[in-house]
Order: structure tokens, then sequence, then C-alpha cells
């Protein structure tokens, strides 16, 4: 396993990932969602996905106790998570991961989702839930450093 970043910098090659990345950042500018929630389901797609690039830069920026940070990847059976927040886990987790058998939002996973958030709230966290999608192929293949951000390894 390489430590190093695969790829220099995306942006001298696809300026546009720059700008891309900027709008996708904003997904929850605005606060809708709590700080919290959005730390958790990146986590979470983070676990999911194998990023140790992700994983570290949630916990480094996450504002939120090490008893539940800890607990993430045993959200279903944590005593840690409130109702709302095991809905948002539910769909990182159903998007995030390949279903060969069916669909992977369900109806009644939606429904359940919907008894916590608003439609403005399912929307951001439906957009929360592309921004790290976005930035997946990124880290999974350009393999930046563990605990130094994008914007701060790939200056160049």
């Amino acid at each position: 396993m390489s430590t190093y970043p695969r790829i220099e910098n995306p942006v001298q090659h696809l300026p546009v990932v720059g700008e891309i990345a900027a709008a996708v950042n904003k997904a929850n500018a605005e606060g809708v969602l709590p700080k919290e929630l959005v730390t958790l389901v990146q986590l979470r797609v983070g676990q999911l996905v194998g990023s140790s690039y992700f994983t570290a830069r949630q916990l480094s920026d996450a504002v939120d106790t090490p008893e539940r940070l800890g607990a993430v990847a045993t959200w279903r059976t944590s005593p840690y998570f409130t109702e709302a927040e095991r809905a948002a886990l539910a769909l990182a987790e159903a998007v995030h991961t390949p279903n060969p058998t069916g669909e992977r939002v369900s109806d009644e996973l939606f429904d359940a989702a919907a008894k916590h958030f608003s439609d403005k709230e399912l929307t951001v966290l439906t957009a929360v839930l592309g921004q790290i999608g976005y930035f997946i192929p990124l880290a999974l293949i350009g393999n930046p450093k563990v605990g130094v951000s994008l914007a701060e390894q790939w200056q160049k």
C-alpha cells in the first residue's frame, strides 16, 4: 500500500474539478442539517468505502463525542444515536452500498427517514451523500495523504 498521493493535483489536469468541488461543498452551507449529523453520515460512508482519508478527516473535524464517533460502524445496535440519526445512517448505507438483489432505497426506508426530516432536510441530506460521493474516486484513486486536506496537498 502506498503512503503517497498517486495524483499530484487533479485540478492542474482538469480545472473543472475545483469548480465542482467548490459547488458540492456548499451542500449544507446554510446549516440545514446539524454538523454532527453530517459528520456521522460522512464518517459512515468513509468506513463503507474503506477510505482512511475520509474516516480520518471526519474524525479530525468532528464536534461529537468519542463514544458516538467510535460507535458509527455499529450504529444499528449502539444506544448513542437518535432515531433521526439512525434513519440518516440507514440512508447513507443504502446509497453507498451495492444491493445486488433489489433497490437500494426502498419506499419503507424513505418513509422512515421522512418521519424525521422535512423535504428540505431530505434534499440536503441527499446532497450531502452526493457530496462525499463526488470525492470518493479522488480519495480511492488519488490516494491523498491521511490527515492533510485535499486543498493543502494539491496546491501545485
